[in-house]
């Protein structure tokens, strides 16, 4: 009967139930190079040839995506054992393609073709990280590599929206490497929102509200290592990390940030220790104290969007596009429209992913989408409940928040559509998938 009863693929394969040595790399380096790529790079920096798909990260992504299918050829380079992962992103790749299927059936005009073979194609480039995470990070130290990288990443994002913000002057814009790479549109730029001379930036990302729950997510990460790196110095330089990205999630002036951040931080006092949570809370206060001062009228903006209710346009907007789509919705309910199909060039920006899921994927794509979601948050939860150490219980219930957050805040944008919320999502569910690897083998062991 075959066993795993070992992370460590580097050192050991499996033969059967007798292990052999063998010596050859994992994934992490590239996992971690093309996270970076993400957050250091412009989203609209793209290699000019390939269009959308020709950002740095997404070709890696893709080539992550053919190594991972090629080692599934090799004895000894295939990852053997269960892998929950593995069979979410199945399900879901299986979604989108009979929508797509169903979209060709349906007919479409040479834009929504173009779409749906960009939206299947980065689909498999987000794939490769995904399975690249869960099948080639191997061990309990280079998840924490992973991790780390995409901190870094967050804090790149982060200095260039903070530069933006106090010198109100886009620096990304010397980024370019022509005729190498070059921005595919005019970047993001500032955006004046709440009156009083306020305007929001967004860094590197793709869009505002990317941009705020993007530094969310690096904030949760980062104080997990603010609490459990192995030295002194690194958790001091993650502590500056964790201050610096919750400092500039106010900067976005994004509702969706806030919510985001209130959520997170009321999920992970759930699970802290009392000292954690009163630590916490009294930094937050601080930094309240420091943009106050710093920025006078900021969190009073943020508070007057926060509590504008329906008379705020863009929530009216949102209760509008159910309306809207209703007739869509029904004709096409069970397989939609066709994967990427809905463009708002062609119908209307709905600002709101699971309704753009369910229009352009019918039920059974939103399905699909909602398991590989859940399927991260309940595998996050298994391992922290079996966990032997207070460092891994602490890293599921972080990886399990910032993948709940994730998909809550695709409810208040189209958020599969911008690239580096769709990476850094794959990545956190494959490198649960990865946790879960990795103590089912101490369990085991």
């Amino acid at each position: 009967m075959q066993t795993y009863l070992s992370a460590r693929r580097t050192a050991t394969v499996y033969d059967g139930v007798t292990p052999s040595v063998i010596e050859f790399r994992d994934a992490t380096a590239w996992v971690s190079l093309t996270i970076f790529a993400m957050y250091a790079f412009p989203a609209r920096l793209i290699f000019p040839p390939l269009t959308t798909l020709g950002r740095p990260g997404v070709m890696v992504g893709l080539l992550l995506f053919v190594w991972w299918a090629l080692s599934r050829f090799h004895p000894n380079l295939v990852t053997r054992g269960q892998q929950p992962m593995r069979w979410a992103f199945a399900v879901y790749l299986v979604t989108l393609a009979t929508s797509y299927v169903a979209g060709q059936a349906r007919g479409l005009d040479v834009l929504e073709a173009n779409s749906a073979d960009r939206t299947v194609l980065m689909a498999l480039a987000a794939g490769g990280v995904l399975l690249a995470a869960c099948d080639g990070v191997l061990t309990r130290e280079r998840i924490d590599t992973a991790l780390r990288w995409l901190c870094y990443g967050c804090t790149v994002m982060a200095l260039f929206a903070l530069s933006q913000f106090v010198l109100n002057r886009d620096f990304t814009t010397y980024l370019k490497l022509p005729p190498i790479l070059q921005f595919q549109r005019d970047l993001v730029g500032f955006d004046e929102r709440g009156g009083g001379g306020m305007v929001r930036v967004a860094g590197t990302a793709g869009h505002y509200i990317e941009f705020s729950v993007l530094m969310v997510v690096g904030l949760v990460v980062a104080i997990h290592y603010a609490r459990f790196a192995a030295t002194r110095r690194e958790r001091q330089i993650f502590a500056g990390i964790a201050m610096l990205l919750a400092g500039v999630i106010p900067i976005s002036l994004s509702r969706t940030g806030v919510l985001a951040l209130g959520a997170a931080i009321v999920l992970l006092i759930c699970v802290w220790p009392l000292r954690t949570t009163f630590n916490v809370l009294v930094i937050g206060v601080f930094l309240a104290a420091i943009i106050q001062v710093g920025k006078p009228g900021l969190l009073a903006t943020l508070k007057a969007l926060l509590f504008a209710g329906e008379s705020d346009p863009s929530i009216q907007g949102r209760l509008e596009d159910y309306d809207y789509v209703a007739p869509f919705i029904k004709e096409r309910f069970w397989f939609g429209r066709g994967v990427g199909t809905w463009l708002p060039e062609l119908y209307q920006l709905l600002d709101n992913q699971w309704l753009v899921t369910l229009v352009s994927t019918g039920i059974v794509g939103v399905a699909g989408l909602a398991a590989l979601f859940l399927t991260g948050v309940f595998v996050a939860a298994r391992v922290r409940r079996f966990a032997k150490t207070d460092s891994d219980r602490d890293l599921a219930a972080v990886l399990a928040v910032a993948i709940g957050v994730m998909a809550v805040t695709a409810f208040t944008f189209d958020a599969l559509y911008f690239t580096t919320y769709l990476f850094t999502m794959h990545l956190l569910i494959g490198l649960t998938g990865a946790m879960w690897r990795v103590t089912r083998a101490q369990r085991l062991n």
